[in-house]
């Protein structure tokens, strides 16, 4: 039986685009996918370089609390992010995406850990590594359920101006692929 409630973070510091993240899952589960949602954010004293986190939770029925209890998912792009917002979280069925790079220590009890190199894979393929967080997007649309490639993508385009659709696109391509070489 297919898990109807899910939780899920995603946690960095300033100008990685967590918030960009939530927002563009938010419209593929919500909208597109035709689930209850709720949103949160969460920014850091600084606007650029402090911890910052947003959050997501889906359900096909209503949400009665609207806050993260125990995260399913957490995506953590910065070891400050890992330490700060891992504690909480689901850790015998619960998964965790890292950028490898920049975390490279996660905790011992989270059973189901990816390791990615997320930053670097933007480099790769976009030459810009502000599109990290549309790599994880793409690997998200792959590891966590109740995503596709083909909804997550749809999402993205539609909240990024047309003249960065290519580059994105790319960007997109490689964290799927990257991902689907992890399963």
């Amino acid at each position: 039986m297919a898990k109807n409630h899910y939780e899920l973070r995603f946690s960095g510091t300033g100008g990685q685009g967590m918030m960009l993240m939530g927002d563009v899952l938010a419209q593929a589960a919500g909208i597109s996918g035709g689930k209850e949602i709720v949103l949160l954010k969460s920014y850091g004293p600084e606007a650029r370089g402090g911890a910052c986190r947003s959050e997501l939770i889906t359900d096909e029925d209503a949400i009665g609390y609207p806050a993260l209890v125990e995260p399913d998912f957490v995506l953590a792009m910065s070891q400050l992010a890992c330490d700060s917002y891992t504690g909480d979280m689901n850790k015998e069925n619960g998964i965790l995406l890292v950028d490898s790079d920049l975390v490279p220590n996660v905790p011992a009890d989270v059973k189901h850990v990816y390791r990615m190199r997320i930053t670097e894979i933007a480099k790769e393929v976009t030459g810009r590594p502000i599109t990290a967080n549309v790599v994880a997007l793409g690997a998200i649309s792959v590891l966590v359920p109740g995503f596709t490639p083909e909804g997550v993508k749809a999402a993205v385009l539609g909240k990024l101006a047309p003249k960065l659709h290519e580059m994105n696109i790319k960007a997109f391509d490689a964290g799927v692929a990257a991902a689907e070489a992890l399963k």
